[in-house]
């Protein structure tokens, strides 16, 4: 999970929500009468555009906007009615996200392995986690936001044998307690933020340990080709940050190390 900085609210939600401030998130997709339906559409490459293209909790690229590989994510219920705010058509409540593992017609590297159930992560993982009692409904200060994410540090590592996500614990020490926390630290936070959007199934595992190999690859061909150890590693930053956002982006700002931090900052990355 990386930062995701939100830019404003498309012209047709503010419209659609204007009109129709305590309609449901089915009224506005179906609504011909308010932009409802083009408020959807535009929500939908909007929120693309402020996360680079990838999923806000597991990083897969979701950026053709397949219907069968895209949707959007309400962190905190949209069924929710227990105060004035309407958070089915909260702005700052949508994140785009993948199928979670959760459509076997989707034949994509990635995007499906069986068994189903073991495989399920993000939103889907997340709903079944609450609906086993196993995380309250309203995620607040259980997992985390990726709006609560910092640009820097990186809070997260990779295991290179594995593929797994682990917590930073030194960069999770560094950071300002982030809030709402109900787990009492960072490193709580982080991990229990893993677990609950199952962010080490075999199906991510897999995929990311096809891309750490893909690295050390390039490393050595780096190497073969006369540059020095710094030299390669600029060289692998510029190819894999040249555009917003390369898949599993946490995953490679991890393997390339202080070079990452080093060019994320000079190109003023911010989410």
């Amino acid at each position: 999970m990386k930062a995701v900085v939100k830019g404003v609210a498309p012209p047709e939600l503010t419209h659609f929500r204007s009109r129709c401030p305590r309609a449901t998130w089915e009224e506005m997709r179906h609504d011909p009468y308010f932009e409802g339906q083009q408020a959807y559409t535009q929500i939908r490459g909007r929120l693309l555009g402020d996360q680079g293209g990838i999923c806000a909790y597991c990083e897969l690229d979701i950026r053709d906007n397949h219907p069968l590989k895209c949707r959007v994510e309400h962190f905190h219920p949209k069924s929710d009615t227990t105060s004035p705010k309407n958070w089915a058509l909260d702005w700052n409540n949508l994140l785009a996200v993948c199928n979670g593992g959760s459509n076997e017609y989707v034949n994509t590297p990635g995007f499906f392995l069986m068994p189903k159930d073991e495989n399920l992560s993000c939103d889907a993982h997340k709903d079944r986690m609450i609906q086993k009692g196993k995380l309250s409904p309203a995620g607040e200060g259980w997992i985390l936001n990726p709006l609560q994410v910092n640009s820097f540090p990186n809070l997260f590592r990779v295991n290179h044998f594995s593929g797994r996500l682990e917590p930073d614990e030194l960069a999770c020490n560094q950071v300002s307690p982030i809030q709402p926390n109900n787990l009492g630290s960072t490193l709580d936070l982080v991990q229990k933020t893993i677990d609950m959007l199952n962010l080490n199934c075999a199906r991510l595992c897999d995929e990311r340990m096809i891309l750490i190999r893909t690295i050390e690859q390039g490393k050595k061909e780096q190497r073969k080709k006369g540059f020095s150890p710094t030299e390669g590693l600029e060289n692998l930053c510029k190819r894999y940050f040249h555009f917003r956002w390369p898949q599993f982006f946490s995953t490679i700002r991890f393997c390339l190390g202080q070079a990452a931090e080093k060019y994320l900052q000079e190109i003023g990355y911010n989410g």
